[in-house]
């Protein structure tokens, strides 16, 4: 299969052998423009540098940094003006000549997690990784929930401060602003690793509370954090969003609910794959 993932500061593109294997794998900084050109380029490269003992891939799969549109083909990626609704599937079947999965990266991040992750034994949970951008989806009694677009169980938009900063969405007080390295680095106009603990402390606050509001709203008692903003803040960040969730979550059924950071991490075109059914089961976080 042939994996390619779209992330805010880079292209990504790997082919992966029916073992779980990446044979190849390349990766490009995200341009400034001409975004397709330079993904149409990179998946040629990447499948130019096959080994003759692979065979050609038989299949396509694409995560996108959200939000994205499944029944359309289209994706609409924060950070990256030029694709505005711009249509990745049908652009991608062209150059491949191969159907083409698309869905969120948090969708893709969730789907591996439950086929090759920590999550193979939890029925129900939300998944959320916060890094350049934040991305999440939801997997419910074991299927993940899509909405009329694909992004259902994304809290990145969700309102954790009514009267909060202004979102790249063009509303105000989203948990994207809150916790996205993109969002934090250009507010505190440093990296992560320098932030604050009051900047650190308000992050697990207003990532508490988006939690909560999905718990409550979807059942769940099981929620996954990952991701570079949970790297770079750690245990502070983890902290004092448990300690929000225990205050906005006194309902019985929400109970006893579970904040965990996964151990291990599965990389970007690995989830991209876990798109695809089936995946092998041997794949391997990388």
């Amino acid at each position: 299969m042939l994996a390619v993932a779209v992330e805010p500061v880079r292209l990504a593109a790997a082919l992966i052998d029916a073992s779980g294997t990446i044979v190849v794998r390349d990766r490009v900084t995200m341009p400034s423009r001409d975004v397709w050109r330079s993904l149409e380029r990179l998946v040629r490269r990447v499948e130019a540098a096959a080994p003759e003992s692979v065979l050609p891939c038989d299949r396509v799969a694409v995560s996108c940094v959200g939000p994205v549109d499944e029944q359309a083909g289209t994706v609409s990626p924060p950070y990256v003006p030029a694709w505005n609704s711009f249509a990745l599937r049908s652009h991608l079947e062209d150059l491949t000549e191969r159907p083409v999965t698309l869905a969120s990266a948090g969708a893709a991040a969730a789907e591996a997690e439950r086929r090759i992750g920590e999550a193979r034994d939890t029925e129900s949970y939300l998944f959320v990784v916060a890094d350049a951008t934040v991305d999440s989806a939801c997997i419910v009694n074991g299927r993940r929930i899509r909405g009329a677009h694909g992004n259902a169980g994304s809290i990145a938009h969700v309102t954790v401060d009514t009267d909060g900063l202004a979102c790249c969405c063009g509303a105000k007080g989203c948990l994207e602003t809150y916790l996205s390295s993109i969002a934090l680095e250009a507010e505190m106009n440093r990296p992560l690793r320098r932030a604050n603990p009051s900047t650190i402390e308000r992050a697990g606050i207003m990532l508490g509370r988006a939690i909560a509001s999905m718990c409550a709203t979807v059942d769940i008692d099981t929620v996954f954090v990952t991701g570079g903003v949970i790297d770079a803040f750690g245990d502070d960040l983890l902290d004092v969003a448990r300690r929000e969730l225990l205050t906005r979550t006194r309902l019985p059924n929400l109970d006893g609910l579970r904040l965990i950071e996964p151990v291990e991490h599965i990389g970007s075109l690995l989830r991209a794959a876990a798109l695809l059914d089936p995946i092998p089961t041997s794949a391997t976080a990388r």
